[in-house]
């Protein structure tokens, strides 16, 4: 069949141009309606779910080219039809078969009709096809409840869980993590939750890294059984499970602190119960003593337990000031610094005039999550006397008004320009009365001390900024 038979039984008559315009928009949307119902439920393969994209946009250009061709007598002018289907070389030939007769065609009276389409614009054909298109495309995707933006993410990488490779299952809940705005809905918790019972170790872990991220609150129970019973991923989990930050993740963990598979990962599970503020004192403090040898899962601990802000903690804590290793030291100072209680002072001043290195740096420790996901630290790349400055900045202790200008000198300029600042917080609540009950209890001390030092602090010259490197 040539072109021009084609063009004429789809548009020779009324009725054709009738079913043609209905038959293509029933094709578009109703064949949409199932392409979008198998991607969003069924498909497993990525390749054949884009393919499958690609010819659902196909039939709504389609769609919207059949319409302006049916309806073309009234979206653009008269006689469109007729000259749609007219047959450009028969009138080639007659114009060819009048020259050959010595008829000049140009001299012959010419139909009003015919010159129609010569008075329209070339583009507007053009321009009412892009309107149509894109007037089907819109008009279906929001049918659809916004497949296409469903589909590009996470609708892909839903696709990619349901391949029979697992690298291809790794790759698609990788993509899920990889746009920050990615909301959790019931389809992705669904499809993610299932992971955790496949059967390669490196999607379950990828699944528990994807389920902590997005925070799936449904996955705590899940997580807390798979580190009970998977050791060569309690780790993962427990990470994953602290990420959560959910009253159903902190539940799950609690239940699970004394299981000998989660005990054998102890730096994790203080990781987690740090990420959670789940009270799990005694465990915490067993977790610390056990670690001897291990400064990283010391660390951990003494973070975790400043994170539930309890000052009752702090004859705990503060002692981890004068740990050997110094991201211990630097942990107990970020701990002290949530803890936020009078009585640190006077460790924290101690372990200040205890440190020689007055430049030394805490070095960062971050939980360790997967690759893609958030940083979430446990001890913060700072000078170590700058923790222990913002820690004492938080005791309003009115002997630092003299103790800060007496060591003041041979500091960095953060730390200094921090102790210049809380000097004068301390001395602008000390004029207003702010620090008497502190004052108090501080000459109650030193009176059972002894009465030779129970002189109460006066205000002191301000750190001289001239100190400062």
């Amino acid at each position: 069949m040539t072109i021009l038979g084609l063009k004429r039984s789809l548009f020779g008559s009324p009725t054709r141009r009738l079913l043609a315009l209905v038959g293509a928009n029933a094709a578009f949307y109703g064949g949409g309606y199932l392409i979008q119902r198998y991607i969003d439920e069924q498909a497993s393969s990525p390749g054949l779910s884009f393919a499958l994209v690609f010819f659902w946009m196909a039939l709504g250009v389609t769609a919207a080219l059949f319409t302006l061709i049916s309806l073309g007598e009234l979206l653009l002018h008269r006689g469109f039809i007729d000259r749609f289907l007219r047959d450009d070389l028969e009138g080639l030939d007659q114009r060819l078969a009048l020259a050959e007769r010595g008829i000049d065609p140009t001299t012959l009276a010419v139909d009003e009709a015919d010159e129609a389409p010569m008075r329209y614009s070339p583009f507007r054909f053009g321009l009412l096809f892009l309107a149509l298109t894109a007037l089907n495309l819109v008009s279906a995707n929001r049918l659809g409840g916004g497949f296409l933006q469903r589909y590009t993410h996470p609708g892909v990488a839903i696709v990619h869980l349901r391949s029979d490779d697992p690298l291809v299952r790794r790759n698609g809940l990788t993509m899920l993590t990889e746009r920050l705005q990615i909301v959790a809905t019931p389809a992705v918790a669904q499809a993610v939750l299932a992971m955790l019972d496949d059967p390669d170790e490196g999607v379950k872990a990828r699944a528990a890294f994807v389920i902590g991220t997005l925070g799936i609150e449904a996955g705590a129970e899940p997580l807390a059984k798979l580190a009970v019973q998977n050791e060569a991923l309690t780790f993962a989990a427990l990470i994953a499970l602290g990420q959560i930050r959910e009253e159903g993740a902190r539940k799950a963990i609690l239940g699970i602190v004394d299981a000998p598979a989660v005990l054998r990962e102890p730096r994790a599970l203080a990781m987690a119960l740090g990420l959670l503020r789940a009270p799990a004192i005694e465990r915490l403090q067993a977790i610390f003593r056990q670690a001897g040898d291990d400064p990283q899962t010391r660390a951990a601990a003494i973070w975790a337990l400043g994170q539930l802000r309890e000052p009752r903690l702090l004859d705990f804590v503060a002692p981890a000031l004068e740990d050997p290793e110094l991201v211990v030291r630097c942990a107990a100072a970020e701990a002290l610094e949530l803890m936020a209680v009078f009585e640190a002072s006077e460790p924290l001043r101690r372990a200040f005039e205890a440190q020689e290195d007055k430049l030394a740096q805490c070095p960062e420790v971050k939980v360790p999550v997967q690759e893609g996901g958030p940083s979430l630290f446990v001890v913060r790349l700072r000078g170590y006397l700058l923790a222990l400055v913002r820690a004492l900045h938080t005791t309003d202790d009115p002997e630092l008004l003299r103790w800060y200008v007496a060591h003041q000198d041979g500091l960095d300029e953060r730390t200094h320009g921090l102790m210049q600042k809380s000097w004068e917080a301390l001395t602008q609540k000390d004029a207003e009365g702010r620090l008497n009950h502190l004052k108090k209890k501080i000459q109650l001390m030193k009176l059972r001390a002894g009465p030779e030092s129970a002189a109460a602090p006066d205000s002191a010259a301000a750190p001289d900024s001239a100190a400062a490197p």
